[in-house]
């Protein structure tokens, strides 16, 4: 900043301080912008003083002062890269916080003003506060790449399990053959039928069945034997594990309740939306005609690669994979989780247009790994900007005007 420039802004700024109450005066001068002695001291009124030392109150004037000029600090960059929250994004932002405490707005409203908290100061402060979250976030957060390697080696150098609740109920179905001597294909129909018809008929069935059944109750999945952990990493909808075999016979384990399991679906859809040339009775007459045909002939794939306008899941058949309810938006969730497997469900609409859905299968996928390995992300991310945020401020005010009046 050359003198003439600092001349300017020193006359700018002492009009601008006279022009406020002589209570009031500028403490601090970042830049552009100035910090007001009113502005420190509320702060400092939300801060329990009583009982600390002179020495220690002049510390915490100076630690509030210093986070007051690395705000102001942060908020000329915001203003420079064009980030500004809309007077939308803020009542949004006041209606999540006042649904967050149970209160209405004019409740949260009437809450701020009965702590001696002037309202319009409240909005202001909040509207600084997103804008600096938005700049961290465009500015850090989202650029902040963390590799499969970084995610490996946390994962490996840290007891990173017990944050999982990883407890479940499990029941286990043993089917003797200690001598080898069970066939796995009869074996296997042994298995559907306990499956589709319940334990007590297929022993019926087959009298001479030995089979032992235990109640895993209150289990850690992380103390199970590997070949049970592996075999609970996706159950079938019903939450029964594949069969597989162990040195005492057959094994298939149901999960009988855990909160490390989600829904997934393999589902596929036909998108279509209305133009111009064609009424939307006329496109739902589409979509009906082209649920009957697939369910007579079962081939839901021909349509969709023929009509459908997702042409990214069309060249697979309208196939989008096995997706989790969170995946998409409600109206599609609402329907995908209402369909029977095999079943094609009535047409609805989205953001994105008209869909036909075909639900090919469910299944219960163990998400303790997804978990684990979104918390290592997150922790990584957050050192990562955490350092980023440090060395980017420092810069910022070394190559600052900043002087301290007072």
């Amino acid at each position: 900043m050359n003198k003439i420039n600092f001349l300017i802004m020193v006359i700018a700024l002492t009009i601008f301080n006279i022009s406020h109450s002589l209570e009031d005066k500028i403490i601090a001068i970042v830049n552009d912008s100035v910090v007001l002695k009113s502005e420190l001291n509320n702060q400092l009124s939300s801060i329990k003083t009583q009982g600390i030392s002179r020495l220690e109150a002049a510390k915490l004037k100076k630690n509030v002062l210093d986070q007051l000029i690395e705000e102001t600090l942060l908020e000329q960059a915001a203003n420079r890269l064009g980030i500004y929250i809309s007077d939308i994004d803020l009542q949004n932002q006041i209606k999540a916080i006042a649904k967050n405490k149970n209160l209405t707005v004019l409740q949260l409203k009437e809450a701020v003003e009965a702590q001696n908290i002037d309202y319009l100061r409240y909005l202001k402060n909040l509207r600084k506060k997103i804008q600096i979250q938005e700049l961290f976030r465009t500015q850090f957060t989202s650029r902040a790449y963390i590799s499969a390697e970084e995610i490996e080696s946390y994962l490996k150098n840290n007891n990173y399990t017990n944050t999982v609740d990883n407890q479940i109920n499990i029941r286990e179905y043993l089917i003797e053959d200690e001598k080898d001597e069970l066939d796995f294909s009869k074996v296997n129909i042994l298995f559907s039928s306990i499956k589709l018809n319940g334990i007590e008929d297929t022993k019926n069935r087959y009298p001479n069945l030995k089979i032992n059944i235990t109640d895993l109750n209150e289990s850690l999945y992380t103390n199970l034997p590997d070949i049970y952990q592996n075999n609970l990493k996706v159950l079938n909808h019903d939450y029964y594990s594949q069969l597989f075999k162990t040195g005492k016979g057959y094994v298939f384990l149901k999960v009988i309740s855990g909160s490390m399991f989600s829904e997934e679906y393999k589902v596929s859809h036909i998108l279509m939306r209305t133009n111009p040339m064609e009424n939307l009775k006329s496109l739902k007459n589409k979509f009906y005609n082209i649920k009957r045909k697939a369910l007579e002939k079962n081939n839901f794939d021909e349509f969709a690669q023929r009509y459908s306008e997702d042409k990214a899941s069309a060249i697979n058949g309208g196939s989008l994979g096995w997706i989790e309810k969170k995946m998409v938006v409600p109206e599609f969730r609402n329907n995908m989780v209402n369909i029977s497997i095999g079943g094609i469900s009535e047409p609805f609409k989205t953001q994105y247009g008209w869909h036909i859905l075909y639900l090919e299968d469910k299944r219960i996928k163990n998400i303790s790994d997804n978990i684990l390995r979104n918390q290592a992300v997150s922790i990584l991310r957050d050192r990562k900007v955490s350092v980023a945020k440090r060395e980017w401020l420092a810069k910022l005010k070394d190559q600052a005007y900043i002087e301290i009046i007072e």
